[in-house]
């Protein structure tokens, strides 16, 4: 039965998560709709900026999970980052996983980020992918991701991601690995309120749009919402900070799918002060 629903799975998600697809990870970046390359300041910079890692001041570590996206337990998918910043810059890694028994995504990244006088930023990854379909083997491949981040103004930012730059393929086909480009501009009013405005094109699909918007309620709790188009989803989250531990939580409506639900534990070894340097670290560089 599972191997029929291989075949189907195969056949019928021409447009779902395969070949490493750039899939929203993360509690808060996925309630954002993954309106993230320009934030990208914690460990998931590790998957949407690395060049966000230089602006880090703490050891992170961050584990995300989705059971079943869209009702469907095959399409559970893992991840887990980790961010130690450095005197010579910040050093992540990343792994993520995809699938069910019968098929399996797996990556794992090792990141680099850094800053030129705390207002740009630079990075990038060095990514393996294994891509495992039960009585067919295994087939692994490289690949790179370069990013970039600047400090405009003490409200405005911008980043860039380019994903799998390499172009590189997986497998005696040849199948391509997603090659995603990603740009955008955060805006921050004031450092409890962030608005972020991305477009991305793989080099597969149409552009698309994204945004996200941020704000913290009070010192503990954010609330977070995010659309897209291509497809047209929303979604929305709430990240709850206590001591070094926050907990995110973003579901996703997809036009098509249905509803799903995620959520991720992460551990910053600053504490509260981490996330209140995060917060004024734009509007205090100027």
């Amino acid at each position: 039965m599972k191997h029929f629903f291989l075949v189907i799975f195969l056949a019928t998600f021409a447009t779902a998560y395969s070949q490493f697809e750039n899939i929203d990870l993360g509690g808060r970046a996925a309630a954002l709709n993954g309106a993230y390359t320009s934030l990208s300041d914690n460990s998931l910079a590790v998957f949407y900026n690395p060049s966000g890692l230089g602006q880090m001041k703490y050891r992170e570590v961050s584990f995300y999970y989705s059971p079943a996206p869209f009702g469907l337990s095959e399409l559970s998918t893992a991840a887990f980052t980790y961010a130690e910043p450095m005197s010579f810059g910040t050093l992540g890694a990343g792994v993520k996983t995809y699938g069910f028994d019968l098929y399996r995504e797996t990556s794992f990244s090792v990141s680099y980020g850094n800053s030129y006088r705390g207002k740009i930023f630079y990075g990038a990854n060095v990514n393996l992918y294994n891509l495992n379909i039960k009585n067919y083997n295994s087939a692994t491949s490289f690949g790179i991701d370069i990013g970039a981040m600047a400090y405009l103004t003490k409200f405005l930012k911008w980043g860039f991601i380019g994903k799998n730059l390499t172009g590189s393929t997986i497998g005696t086909s040849k199948e391509n690995i997603a090659q995603v480009y990603r740009t955008g501009f955060t805006i921050q009013p004031r450092p409890d309120i962030s608005f972020i405005l991305e477009t991305e094109k793989d080099v597969k699909y149409p552009f698309s749009f994204r945004g996200g918007f941020e704000y913290a309620v009070m010192e503990f709790i954010d609330i977070r919402a995010g659309l897209s188009s291509e497809p047209a989803t929303f979604s929305g989250g709430i990240g709850i900070y206590y001591s070094l531990f926050q907990l995110d939580y973003s579901f996703n409506n997809h036009p098509d799918l249905g509803l799903t639900h995620q959520g991720s534990l992460t551990i910053n070894f600053g504490g509260l002060d981490a996330k209140k340097s995060s917060r004024e670290r734009l509007s205090k560089s100027f």
